[in-house]
């Protein structure tokens, strides 16, 4: 069998400008993630990287750590379904200027209110690619993957949470309209693993966090 290593990107800077940024605190968890794989020997055969400068940032500090890592290729299928100013922007319209709030614990409520539409179908979400062919491209993605030849490969992926928890939800056989329970609980450089061969693919473990210290915890 062969694993496929799902990395979330750190902590972007989200509600600022410029969303596709890692934060101070995301550089550090992507350093951290790659000290501590280099300190357990995983060493991977293919690193695929998302089209977002979060995703190569995050694989380069994580890289830094592990001499030898073979080279991040960029895949625009490993793309996130939109960037969360889209999704904040999104909510402002539906609720209006009087019922917005600039309060951190609020626009985090209204983000997860339009990521839970985006689930359930909605295409009315601006600069947002709709769940059906989301779902599509990353899956094709994922069995052009599994059918490359070769046992025992070790595959990292770098990308957002969107793209894990579809891949995820496909592989259990989940609906769409559950992928939003997946992807709010996903944390800032958790590890998923799915194991794979040539007709078959298994979630070996979803959103782990274990190599990262507790005070670098996050999640939006």
């Amino acid at each position: 069998m062969s694993s496929l290593y799902l990395l979330r990107h750190g902590q972007a800077s989200f509600g600022a400008d410029d969303y596709d940024r890692l934060s101070p605190l995301g550089l550090r968890q992507a350093l951290s993630t790659g000290v501590a794989l280099a300190e357990r020997d995983l060493c991977f055969d293919q690193v695929m990287v998302g089209p977002r400068r979060r995703h190569l940032d995050t694989a380069t500090a994580v890289s830094a750590a592990m001499p030898g890592m073979a080279a991040g290729v960029t895949m625009e299928a490993l793309d996130e379904f939109a960037e969360g100013n889209a999704l904040l922007r999104s909510a402002r319209l539906r609720v209006g200027k009087v019922a917005w709030s600039q309060a951190p614990a609020a626009r985090a409520r209204l983000y997860g209110e339009e990521i839970r539409r985006w689930a359930a179908g909605a295409e009315d979400i601006a600069d947002c690619m709709p769940v059906e062919p989301f779902a599509k491209r990353a899956m094709a993605w994922l069995q052009e993957l599994i059918e490359q030849p070769g046992k025992g490969r070790r595959v990292l992926a770098v990308t957002s949470a969107g793209t894990i928890a579809t891949l995820v939800a496909e592989v259990l056989g989940l609906p769409h309209s559950r992928l939003a329970e997946l992807l709010l609980v996903i944390d800032n450089v958790a590890l998923s693993e799915l194991v794979f061969q040539p007709g078959r693919v298994s979630l070996r473990s979803f959103n782990t966090t274990h190599h990262l210290p507790a005070e670098l915890a996050s999640r939006i």
